[in-house]
């Protein structure tokens, strides 16, 4: 029998088993005692396949899993693993779920058990089941573990989901990058259609120099459809002169790390998280996730706990999707798409794509 452990973000993991299959997976994150059996060679060669499969799922990069299997248990407990590899990937099911289908419902506290002694965690997913209140319950390896693999499925799930309804969408167009930027500060507060009214305004392309050379009065009244303009001219003046740290190219902003670049930001009067965010993803090319009220919405609506911190919200959702500039675009896009659509201050859920999934909490 062999073993091998590798590192994954969410922890150091364990595998054991032989060619025929994997015998046992543990997490080691602090929660719990691991111990390697004794005699157990130190081997990565039976486990190649598995250590990739099980790095591209916790990164977001992979559903399911294509793996041989060898756990040691009682036929009724393989039993309720079998049915556990069935539940789909960013679904739960109850215990009585389970119970029922193996065909004995009064078995719950019998198929928690065999759940509890579950040997492969994640590749057999036992993370799936939570308690008939709708509450997680225990994990042997932490709540914490279980509820970002369920967050990870839940979102992975909906970011698909909307991409086969929507397609790829163009989404904040702009003719320059610095037009982008200055979307950004301009929508703040407003609707996109009123960003574009006050764009078409200007007679030339809108630069930092032309920003920067115009008198606040006169940029005030250009930008005038997208309300609170007296404020947003002079925002706009004080983002334009940072861009011109980086000599108005944002190829110059390339070798800036993400975290650097969002300070500096921040730094802007007038930029905020929300505006910082949009700006690194759409126009510095940077993994920033933005995080807006059609966001915060769409994901409570659908199940997640979310915080009310923006930054740990956002660290929350750019800890389960792939670390993917394309992927921040889209799936902002998509969201906002949807909460245009279908995910509205009053839902309009008949024929909505997320609806087998959403928990629907209004």
């Amino acid at each position: 029998m062999y073993y091998h452990r590798f590192n994954t973000r969410i922890g150091t993991i364990i595998v054991t088993g032989d060619y025929s299959g994997l015998r046992s997976l543990h997490i080691d994150n602090n929660t719990k005692e691991i111990k390697i059996p004794e005699g157990f060679i130190n081997n990565r060669e039976p486990f190649t396949d598995a250590e990739v499969q099980l790095i591209e799922y916790i990164n977001g990069e992979r559903r399911d899993f294509n793996l041989k299997l060898n756990p040691k248990g009682t036929d009724f407990q393989k039993k309720i693993w079998l049915e556990l590899t069935n539940i789909p990937y960013g679904e739960v099911r109850s215990y009585k779920d389970i119970a029922l289908s193996t065909g004995n419902g009064k078995a719950s506290r019998a198929v928690g058990m065999a759940n509890n002694r579950n040997p492969i965690p994640i590749i057999i997913p036992c993370h799936r089941v939570i308690g008939a209140n709708g509450k997680l319950t225990g994990y042997a390896y932490g709540l914490p573990i279980k509820e970002r693999l369920i967050n990870q499925e839940l979102i992975i799930n909906m970011f698909n989901t909307l991409s086969e309804q929507y397609g790829k969408l163009n989404w904040w167009p702009a003719k320059t990058d610095f037009e982008m930027m200055a979307g950004a500060i301009l929508t703040q507060n407003t609707t996109w259609k009123n960003v574009e009214k006050a764009l078409s305004n200007f007679e030339q392309d809108i630069t930092p120099d032309l920003i920067i050379d115009m008198s606040v009065d006169k940029l005030a009244q250009l930008i005038k459809p997208s309300g609170y303009y007296n404020q947003k001219a002079i925002n706009l003046k004080e983002l334009a002169k940072w861009f011109t740290k980086y000599k108005n190219d944002v190829r110059n902003t390339y070798s800036i790390d993400c975290k650097t670049l969002r300070e500096e930001l921040l730094n802007i009067k007038g930029v905020g998280k929300e505006t910082a965010d949009s700006i690194l993803v759409y126009a510095l090319n940077k993994p920033s996730f933005v995080i807006d009220t059609y966001t915060k919405r769409i994901l409570h609506r659908t199940g997640i706990d979310i915080p009310t911190d923006y930054d740990k919200l956002r660290e929350l959702i750019e800890d389960v999707i792939p670390k993917d500039i394309n992927i921040y675009n889209e799936f902002h896009g998509l969201i906002v798409e949807h909460a245009k659509r279908y995910c509205l201050k009053n839902p309009k859920c008949e024929n909505c794509p997320l609806s087998t999934t959403c928990k629907k909490k209004i």
